[in-house]
């Protein structure tokens, strides 16, 4: 059984996903998204080449990308890497290092197993951050 879910919120409690009632996510769904787009006012054309780079890179690799894999690959000198990691990490929105080395999830993916299992269109599966 195929379900729609354009335009439906889920809230994740354990293994089960429950939906949210529509005036009760519209609140929130506005709040997440000013807060999203001032985060995002915030990079760089470099910045979110790197963010996109990293995120579809973790899709396809299954390990935790560095900053000398994004360097070697997009041609940035990895110090100037450091330096885009370090702002995409603080922004608390993008992405997160649990080893302080290795980014272990860039939003909306995640490495670790976190319950919540994705599909993207071409094929690849990850766990949702």
């Amino acid at each position: 059984m195929k379900t729609n879910m354009k335009r439906k919120m889920f809230m994740g409690i354990g293994s089960f996903m429950i939906p949210v009632p529509q005036f009760v996510s519209t609140k929130g769904l506005e709040k997440g998204v000013c807060g999203a787009k001032a985060k995002a006012e915030k990079l760089s054309e470099e910045e979110r080449k790197v963010h996109h780079f990293i995120v579809e890179k973790m899709a396809v690799a299954k390990q935790p990308i560095t900053a000398e894999i994004v360097g070697e690959e997009l041609g940035i000198q990895v110090d100037r890497v450091e330096r885009i990691i370090d702002k995409l990490e603080d922004l608390k929105t993008f992405l997160y290092r649990s080893d302080g080395k290795g980014i272990n999830w860039a939003y909306p993916l995640s490495l670790e197993n976190t319950g919540h299992k994705m599909a993207a269109s071409t094929g690849e599966r990850f766990f949702a951050a």
